[in-house]
């Protein structure tokens, strides 16, 4: 989120015109296989620069999901009036400002539902934490998987049926202070 929307705003905002690598480097974690992904990432980030475990899973996952947070951004950012913003720098506030209380508001939506695709995103990969996983740090589906090859019993359906707990328990929370009828604008 913290890379995704000034992205997102800069590519809007000033309707830069991207060159063609740019734009597909954009796109290319969505393209590439997460095995191929994953596998780059170990012998490339990890092994060529030493890097700690959990800087290169942070890394990893960063480049998973920031496409789907740009385009989701991008896409709330289309139909904002950008005068709106001018109107109140011109009217003397600062840019930050204008930025935090102005167009944040806005597109709140869109930063809401990019949130949530990059949380169930990175939270269901597998592909790229089992490269870049090791000792003493892990995931949950990792550690899932893990246990799903040694046991036969209920553990990994109790979890299962938690995260859908946590899920259903996310929506009725962002219902309750937003409304869906919000989120669909």
């Amino acid at each position: 989120m913290l890379i995704g929307i000034p992205a997102s705003y800069a590519m809007s905002r000033y309707r830069i015109q991207l060159p063609g690598w740019l734009s597909t480097l954009f796109v290319l974690p969505v393209l590439v296989p997460e095995l191929v992904l994953g596998f780059s990432l170990l012998k490339n980030f990890a092994f060529q620069f030493n890097a700690p475990i959990f800087l290169s899973l942070v890394v990893g996952h960063t480049i998973l999901i920031l496409p789907y947070v740009i385009r989701v951004i991008s896409a709330s950012l289309a139909s904002f009036d950008f005068s709106i913003e001018e109107a109140a720098i011109s009217l003397g506030s600062p840019p930050l400002k204008t930025f935090f209380t102005v167009l944040l508001p806005n597109v709140r939506s869109g930063v809401i539902a990019a949130f949530i695709l990059a949380f169930i995103t990175s939270i269901n990969d597998v592909s790229i934490s089992i490269f870049l996983t090791g000792p003493g740090i892990s995931t949950l589906p990792i550690q899932l998987l893990a246990h799903m090859e040694q046991f036969f019993d209920p553990t990994v359906a109790s979890v299962s049926v938690l995260l859908m707990v946590l899920t259903v328990a996310v929506m009725a929370i962002v219902e309750r202070s937003l409304g869906l009828t919000f989120l669909a604008k």
